[in-house]
């Protein structure tokens, strides 16, 4: 019975002694999750602009003849050229000033032609007796991009020579023909005849024969211009009209000459001071219209005083 009693005990004591020994597990510490740290976005750097590629500018150079005067008209040229790969367009004028610059002598708008050239319809033609100085000559150009060259140049005409006509025109009248004009026709002397000089594709010519002393009719200005036809191949008289010169009575008659050497003419036939009777006629040779240039011989024929030609034909019987 006791041996039956202490088994139990045994297994009672020992039990409570594994409760005994048994501690409780700890209690765990909360561990604090980290504070996150917050990083600050990158500053967001910008991409940088594009830098465009200037564009060279236009190359501007003025074409222009060494010596210039009324019988070497110059043509007016310029050259404009675009940068490698660049079409652009550009207005181009010109303007040439006198040494006395008031206005423009001279103003023409510039055409383009081929190889980026720039050229006047007509070239300039200076006066028979330029002044003195220095001529200028500026070109204007309007075109999106810049342009680079010198815009004006300055130059002086050159001086024309003269024919002395002393002896060979009455002595009541003056004209200016250059010496490079050649005489193509002399006919009389002083008293009655005329003179025809051609210088490229014009002519000019001056006649001369005393007329009535009365005031000067029409029929009396196409006798004396009929005197100065050919009398085989005469022109073809267009018109006229009832005119002056220089206070004097005149008549202005247009003409068409025939043949190769033909085309249109003016003839103005002009009574002097001492009753004379002039025929000035200029005319192109070959041509459509008449050279300038034989328009301005043709302004250059003057009269002298009436009193000092009246002594002068007394002196010399002329």
């Amino acid at each position: 019975m006791l041996r039956k009693l202490c088994i139990p005990v045994c297994v009672s004591v020992t039990l409570l002694a594994a409760c005994a020994s048994a501690a409780p597990p700890p209690t765990p510490t909360p561990t604090l999750a980290p504070t996150p740290t917050l990083t600050p976005s990158p500053t967001p750097i910008p991409s940088p602009t594009p830098t465009a590629t200037p564009i060279p500018p236009l190359a501007l150079t003025i074409r222009w003849p060494e010596q210039v005067s009324a019988l070497q008209p110059a043509t007016i040229e310029v050259e404009l050229v675009p940068p490698p790969g660049v079409s652009v367009t550009a207005t181009v004028s010109a303007a040439v000033l006198d040494p006395e610059e008031s206005l423009p002598c001279w103003l023409s708008d510039l055409t383009l032609r081929e190889g980026n050239r720039y050229t006047a319809e007509e070239p300039l033609q200076l006066p028979l007796e330029p002044l003195e100085g220095d001529w200028r000559l500026v070109v204007y150009v309007q075109s999106t991009l810049s342009v680079e060259g010198e815009r004006a140049l300055v130059f002086r005409p050159v001086p024309i020579p003269f024919r002395d006509l002393i002896g060979v025109l009455p002595a009541g009248v003056n004209i200016r023909v250059p010496r490079d004009f050649v005489e193509a026709a002399a006919h009389g002397d002083q008293w009655a005849g005329g003179r025809v000089w051609r210088y490229g594709d014009g002519e000019v010519a001056l006649w001369w024969a005393p007329g009535p002393v009365e005031p000067l009719l029409l029929n009396n200005a196409v006798v004396m211009l009929e005197a100065t036809h050919d009398p085989d191949e005469p022109p073809h008289v267009l018109g006229v009209e009832e005119t002056e010169w220089q206070g004097q009575t005149a008549f202005l008659f247009h003409e068409d000459w025939p043949g190769t050497n033909g085309g249109p003419a003016e003839a103005l036939v002009v009574q002097g001071p001492d009753y004379w009777l002039y025929v000035l006629r200029v005319r192109t040779t070959g041509g459509e219209h008449i050279p300038l240039l034989m328009r301005q011989v043709w302004e250059t024929f003057t009269f002298a005083e009436r009193r000092r030609l009246y002594q002068t034909r007394v002196k010399t019987g002329t």
